[in-house]
């Protein structure tokens, strides 16, 4: 596959996203910015790897990985940070889900591991949503709707357009933590 400098771009700015996040909630709400440096980490990744010329070696991997992290951690602990005042017991659940995943999908088949994946995050994002209608918080709402559209109904096989889905993507997840550090602080 052949470098892609769009892609390198927008993981760039979903780099500096997390970095707005956290900047703004790392006093506020620790939970939070752990979770999305797990985010800010797989994109650091993909600036490098979507550089580079060729797409294999140690890099693709630490970037696939430190995606699939990002969805199994990152937002179940971003869920925690919404949660952890008002509704403790979704907190535990989330990050019993959180921590069965984790430790499960080494025991999946591929097709589970994926069920696996997307119930974590789905659950987490649920979270999110149920904690911001109960607090009114239409940020909160607007970011999870980013997450949502951006995640499932453009995904990031192939182009839509012009454009890389992935890339698409991207911008969609920035969007979506700029509206999550409105609705923390």
């Amino acid at each position: 596959m052949a470098r892609q400098l769009t892609t390198s771009v927008s993981d760039g700015l979903l780099t500096w996203s997390v970095l707005y996040f956290i900047y703004h909630v790392f006093w506020v709400n620790f939970f939070a910015c752990l979770g999305l440096s797990v985010q800010g980490a797989a994109a650091a990744l993909g600036v490098v790897r979507f550089a580079q010329s060729r797409m294999e070696g140690q890099i693709y991997d630490y970037h696939k990985m430190m995606s699939w992290l990002a969805q199994i951690v990152g937002l179940p602990l971003l869920a925690v940070g919404f949660c952890h005042k008002d509704l403790p017991i979704m907190m535990n659940l989330n990050l019993m889900i959180m921590i069965g995943v984790l430790i499960g999908c080494r025991f999946l088949a591929p097709g589970m591991r994926e069920l696996a994946t997307q119930s974590c995050s789905g659950f987490a994002i649920l979270t999110i949503i149920l904690v911001s209608l109960r607090a009114w918080n239409i940020y909160g709402l607007l970011a999870t709707a980013a997450y949502v559209v951006s995640g499932k109904v453009v995904g990031s096989e192939g182009k839509m357009g012009m454009f890389y889905r992935v890339d698409i993507l991207h911008v969609g997840l920035t969007l979506g933590n700029i509206l999550f550090t409105w609705a923390m602080v």
